[in-house]
């Protein structure tokens, strides 16, 4: 099916790809990348420009298409003529097939040709069978009338750049200077973190909201952990069992695959024992019994910890147990179609979502999110007098400028400092 399809790319654009993975760029990194040059090409393609012929003029009016919406339309339009030609050139009465009827159908379908390698041919799936996808996009906002804002277009408009240099280091012809392509301007956005109280009582919604106790303790830990540690939510996702320890300081391996030390507070190790109590019960169906009857889960009872659950994880850990289990993620599923997957671990897609639904519910102004907690996080440790190389050390930045855009000062610390500090009372 597959060779019936011309995916639209830039020159080369498959070994730029290769590049970043040989270099250990992350997969999400990867995609992204693929994401943004693919529009690029799809943009080239209907406007009939050939690369090696763009000019400045070209970048100009792309990024009018890209504001304005355009680049929707023609996506839709690409999975329409991959639709048209499944429909013509797939047919087997022996299998009762007669062209795609879904959007996964098509998105199995558009894969790199056969001789790339197989990581590529995942990325081009994920990218295809999303980008421009009507009935269920991936990402809703993304459909919007208004086309993207300024700094989704300057995104782009870096993996170009990016993408120029590679054919630069690679002695390969570039038809514009990467420096040639400006940046749009942007609006500068104050930066808002909402205030100590609404961040705890968004911690605590869980608690209050979840009925199903599992799900809330589940998500309570999750929450008390982002703003104990400062973690990315991307870190604490991938968090495993055999990272948990007593000593309250988790060892991750962050952006850019850098390696730092986060650390919990006892009020987020206290919530993450209630969690793993849970957690433990959703072991392999075979090693229930042997969970159940196990001189480490007798342990338990005993009293000699104050987490007696993280205590029994490093005991599994120690004794290998931890590998008996469906999944070595921290944080999973207990129920859809995701815990039914070998290696189940929670969606960052669902746990965003939870995050907005308590904000709405609890009425907090201020856009909050997972990555809001990490602002938090910097902010509330500055207020209370932290050093900010410390603070930079905690959110894993190589430059302290980056941590200082994290630390915003709240309108209630701004207020009492007016008030204690002016001099004209």
């Amino acid at each position: 099916m597959s060779k019936n399809i011309t995916i639209p790319k830039l020159p080369e654009q498959d070994k730029f790809l290769l590049d970043l993975q040989n270099n250990n760029y992350s997969m999400q990194t990867v995609f992204n990348y693929a994401r943004d040059l693919s529009i690029f090409a799809v943009f080239l393609h209907f406007k009939d420009v050939q690369f090696l012929k763009l000019s400045k003029e070209e970048i100009t009016i792309y990024k009018g298409y890209l504001r304005s919406g355009e680049h929707l339309k023609d996506l839709d339009k690409f999975r329409a003529e991959s639709l048209r030609k499944l429909d013509s050139t797939v047919q087997s009465p022996a299998t009762g097939y007669d062209g795609p009827k879904s959007d996964e159908e098509v998105s199995g379908a558009l894969t790199t040709p056969m001789d790339q390698p197989g990581f590529l041919d995942n990325v081009y799936k994920k990218v295809f069978g999303s980008l421009g996808m009507s009935n269920k996009p991936q990402n809703a906002s993304a459909r919007s009338t208004t086309g993207l804002d300024a700094r989704s277009v300057n995104r782009m408009l870096s993996a170009i750049r990016s993408y120029l240099k590679f054919r630069i280091d690679r002695d390969l012809e570039i038809p514009i200077a990467p420096d040639a392509i400006k940046l749009i301007k942007a609006e500068k956005k104050k930066s808002q973190v909402a205030e100590l109280d609404e961040l705890i009582s968004l911690i605590e919604a869980p608690s209050e909201f979840e009925k199903d106790y599992e799900v809330s303790v589940r998500n309570r830990a999750m929450l008390e952990l982002l703003f104990s540690t400062g973690m990315r939510i991307s870190e604490l996702i991938g968090l495993n069992l055999d990272q948990v320890n007593l000593d309250g300081k988790l060892f991750i391996l962050g952006k850019g695959k850098k390696q730092r030390f986060v650390y919990m507070t006892p009020r987020a190790m206290s919530w993450l024992d209630k969690y793993l109590e849970v957690r433990l019960k959703h072991i392999h169906d075979t090693e229930r019994e042997t969970l159940k009857g196990s001189e480490l889960m007798a342990a338990v009872s005993d009293g000699n910890h104050s987490y007696r659950f993280i205590a029994l994880v490093e005991d599994f850990r120690k004794n290998n147990f931890l590998t008996k289990f469906d999944s070595p993620a921290l944080f999973i599923p207990f129920s859809g179609r995701g815990k039914k997957k070998e290696n189940m671990r929670i969606s960052s897609n669902y746990f965003q979502e939870k995050i907005a639904q308590y904000r709405r519910r609890l009425g907090i102004l201020v856009p909050t999110s997972a990555h809001s907690l990490r602002h938090g996080f910097a902010t509330y440790l500055a207020e209370n007098g932290a050093n900010p190389a410390a603070i930079q050390v905690l959110l894993g930045h190589e430059s302290l400028n980056t941590t200082t855009r994290y630390v915003h000062a709240s309108d209630k610390f701004a207020s009492d400092t007016h008030k204690d500090k002016h001099p004209l009372k």
